[in-house]
């Protein structure tokens, strides 16, 4: 016979297994419901982790239980900042937090199942899951995602709209008549609604926009979108996906003779350690990622505590999307633009043939 899991127990006690988290682990929960949550798993012969269940002293302790971060790719230094937000307002609220790159599982679906089933909530940061597997695996009760829009969930995002615009602007107000956006991956919806918004604004401000790619969203993305752009007449400035991308870009661009800023303005999005280090400083949008990292872990504290204590306040209950505006910071990867000469008029072969 297969052990009992946390939902098993959660069926019997007539409660959500984050309701069992929470028992278990100290967290807010009615006296009696935890009472009787410690009794059913007991009778079970749950086990929370690798100690079988017993009574978790309640009140003041050092947790309050426990939060689940979901991230996929914990490598990318995009999530430094985001986790130092959501760090920092976990732990003074003392609740324990527990990351998890579901990347990595040769089995997906079950570490996601095992890291929501022992945490009281979640935090999905920027998931590449379908909306049909978030459905799947998520209780838009005890979730928050970031980066990601999903109907019936809770989110915090970055205004993408508002920094595009910004850098299109910039570069309008300093000569530039023909740009070119720079795509990540055709599937991002990042990548959709800066690609969208800065063909957008280009338009408003008289601008051509020419859209450059899909291209992989790294350095070497940027590589080979360096060599799509040298192709292209006309264009004196750049907004890319992002930094990585931008940085590509530049180094090919340099590599190929092309002086930044001086014949080619670049823009980049993120605001990263990247952006100050190559040379020339980068142009690009900061999008206040430890920001963002911060009040989606709050929103996801109050629904855990709203949850817990029977509070129907729709302010922490209904599902609630927040924005965070983002911010251009112009170093020195873009200047005014260079006068472009129009191309030289070639007479046809056979005009030059009669003229014999």
């Amino acid at each position: 016979m297969s052990e009992a899991t946390i939902t098993d127990v959660a069926k019997a006690a007539g409660v959500a297994a984050s309701t069992v988290s929470r028992a278990l682990n100290g967290g807010n929960v009615k006296a009696e419901t935890r009472e009787r949550i410690i009794q059913f798993a007991r009778q079970m012969g749950y086990r929370n982790g690798t100690v079988a269940a017993a009574p978790v002293p309640s009140g003041d302790g050092n947790s309050r239980g426990n939060i689940a971060v979901l991230v996929t790719d914990i490598g990318n230094y995009y999530f430094t900042d985001i986790f130092k937000g959501l760090f920092s307002v976990a732990q003074n609220a003392k609740y324990r937090l527990f990351v998890t790159d579901i990347d990595v599982s040769t089995d997906r679906g079950e570490t996601i199942q095992s890291v929501i089933g022992a945490s009281e909530g979640q935090l999905l940061v920027s998931p590449r899951l379908s909306d049909a597997e978030l459905r799947r695996y998520c209780d838009p009760a005890t979730t928050v995602f970031t980066n990601r829009q999903v109907e019936g969930y809770s989110c915090v995002g970055i205004d993408d709209a508002s920094g595009i615009l910004q850098a299109v602007r910039h570069l309008a107000s300093l000569g530039h008549r023909t740009i070119a956006y720079v795509s990540g991956a055709g599937n991002s919806y990042a990548n959709r609604v800066r690609c969208s918004t800065c063909v957008d604004a280009a338009k408003s401000f008289g601008m051509d926009c020419i859209v450059i790619g899909p291209f992989e969203p790294s350095y070497a993305g940027g590589v080979n979108a360096g060599d799509a752009l040298l192709l292209e007449q006309g264009i004196t400035g750049v907004v890319a996906f992002n930094d990585l991308v931008a940085s590509g870009v530049m180094g090919r661009l340099q590599e190929r003779g092309v002086d930044i800023p001086g014949e080619m303005s670049v823009i980049g999005v993120d605001d990263s350690v990247l952006s100050r280090v190559v040379r020339p400083q980068l142009t690009t949008i900061d999008v206040r990622q430890e920001r963002m990292g911060a009040l989606a872990m709050q929103m996801l504290i109050n629904k855990i505590e709203s949850l817990a204590l029977g509070d129907d306040d729709p302010e922490y209950r209904e599902p609630r999307v927040e924005l965070v505006p983002e911010i251009l910071v112009t170093r020195e990867s873009t200047g005014i633009a260079p006068v472009v000469e129009p191309p030289e008029s070639q007479e046809p072969p056979e005009t030059a043939k009669n003229k014999d």
